[in-house]
């Protein structure tokens, strides 16, 4: 038996063993990953120094906390969640994941878990120090692939980071291992113990289904639909600053955009009188953002979605998450209300196919794997609805740092918003909707774009979402893209009345 991790420095290890967990017990031929497990594994080989594919969550506590309680409940957290003590290698040229039993985490939480002091640094350095401990690429044939750190400014002052690889974890899992954190710690600190739900489901159940539903007639169903849909389709595309490099760095940047509160009213409005969603509404007008920009009439865009359907997922942390492929085709003298219906109506279907891996979809389709090919998509659009993540945190303001405290759990908590994920597409967007406005982190390659390409993009969306919603049934190609005073101003450029350097 052959088997492949990675060391520390990215170059493959052959041990013979399968490799060891914390409690070094790990043994055995391990487990299948999932579809979406084996692309990340892929991903990962390409670059193993690359923090791309890790996922942060921060948040500030105002509550002296003590650490010997939380370093148990990081303990008693991994014990719950095995997945967060995972080995990955390669067993005979397979990937496998080496996933330890439920409650056979090693003694404390020593091995996860770090304290940091770093009194007298502003708020703007903490956010910075907390990126930081995001970007530390992880060793996942070590089982390296969860961290927890507690940057300590006083000992009623820190910022809590928690840090896990994509390839066992998603952004509801992030949520999920907070929330159940902080329980465990309150149920320690008080001389007790966790006062958590028994998970009925596991991961690895997850990945059991998945096979079966691979294995039954539903594939080629599943399969057929997505030919269908996807065959001939070009990947969505706005026009780059620079040449497109041979290969990708994974180097990106994020640009913030909150609507105004009053848009944000007209958009739920909106979306209502047009009997959709306010996501498939503001989908919609995306498209048309597109549509203006790079004039393809046909194309594709990825959206990423949960996968938590089985019986007892809800509360399962790994990666519980697929890509829909969702095509948009404009028509002459299309309108906005078109597009948020063909919006509707795509998001709808893509839902009832949602099982079918799309790693397999790319593969069939012959979409790009390290090569020259064209994907299925560049650019990818979701929403998350913030309003309903445990702890109710609230979105960090426009131009802020850290958002408004709380009370949860005995601590006073406040949200920091750590940059993350970035560079894996040309243009990854994220909306988050809260009770009262919508917020996006818009993600952006930095090989192929300036931040004021993307600045500019935003504005534009944003217009056309003035003109969506002020009168729906109004043309997308009768929209001008520049406002009155920038049309002056590009005009008084033209003519020499405005120094370009003003």
């Amino acid at each position: 038996m052959t088997v492949q991790g990675i060391r520390p420095g990215g170059s493959p290890a052959g041990s013979g063993q399968p490799p060891a967990g914390p409690d070094g017990t790990l043994s055995g031929p391990g487990h299948p990953l999932s579809v979406g497990q084996e692309a990340l594994w892929f991903l990962y080989q390409l670059a193993p120094e690359s923090p791309a594919y890790n996922i942060t969550l921060a948040v500030r506590v105002r509550t002296a906390l003590d650490v010997a309680a939380l370093g148990r409940a990081v303990h008693a957290l991994v014990a719950r969640h095995p997945m967060l003590g995972a080995a990955f290698a390669e067993v005979d040229g397979v990937p496998r994941q080496f996933v330890p039993p439920p409650g056979a985490a090693a003694a404390g939480g020593s091995r996860w878990l770090e304290i940091r002091d770093v009194p007298g640094r502003t708020d703007e350095a903490l956010l910075g120090l907390a990126r930081s401990v995001g970007e530390v690429p992880f060793r996942l044939g070590a089982g390296d692939v969860f961290r927890v750190v507690l940057l300590r400014r006083a000992p009623d002052d820190a910022a809590l980071v928690l840090v896990t690889h994509h390839v066992i974890s998603d952004a509801t899992s992030q949520w999920l291992l907070l929330r159940d954190l902080l329980a465990g710690y309150r149920g320690i600190a008080a001389g007790g113990a966790p006062d958590w739900a028994p998970l009925t489901a596991s991961f690895l159940d997850y990945v059991e289904a998945e096979r079966v539903l691979l294995d039954s007639p539903r594939r080629d169903r599943l399969e057929r639909y997505w030919r269908n849909r996807c065959t001939g389709v070009s990947a969505g595309a706005i026009p780059v600053d620079r040449p497109r490099p041979e290969r990708q760095t994974f180097d990106g940047a994020t640009h913030h955009l909150r609507l105004p509160d009053e848009l944000a009213v007209r958009v739920r409005a909106a979306a209502s009188a047009a009997g959709v969603t306010p996501f498939a509404f503001l989908l919609g007008v995306f498209q048309a953002t597109l549509f203006r920009y790079g004039g393809q009439d046909d194309f594709a865009l990825g959206c990423p979605v949960a996968t938590r359907h089985g019986r007892g997922l809800r509360d399962v942390v790994g990666y519980l998450v697929n890509t829909l492929v969702l095509r948009s085709s404009f028509a002459s003298g299309a309108t906005f209300a078109d597009a948020v219906a063909a919006a509707h109506r795509e998001l709808l279907s893509g839902l009832g196919h949602v099982g079918y891996p799309f790693p397999l979809l790319d593969r069939m389709l012959g979409g790009a794997r390290g090569t020259s090919r064209s994907p299925l998509f560049r650019i990818a659009f979701t929403m998350v609805a913030a309003d309903r993540l445990d702890p109710p945190l609230p979105l960090v303001p426009e131009g802020a740092v850290v958002g408004p405290e709380i009370s949860y759990a005995g601590l006073r908590l406040a949200a920091f918003d750590v940059p993350q994920l970035e560079g894996q597409f040309d243009l990854n967007v994220e909306l988050r909707q809260a009770e009262d406005s919508f917020t996006g982190a818009f993600r952006y390659n930095t090989d192929l774009f300036d931040g004021a390409t993307i600045e500019r993009l935003t504005g534009h969306y944003r217009r056309l979402l003035e003109a969506a919603t002020a009168d729906p049934t109004r043309r997308i190609d009768r929209v001008s893209l520049v406002d009155s005073a920038q049309l002056e101003q590009l005009l008084a450029l033209g003519t020499g009345g405005v120094s370009p350097g003003r």
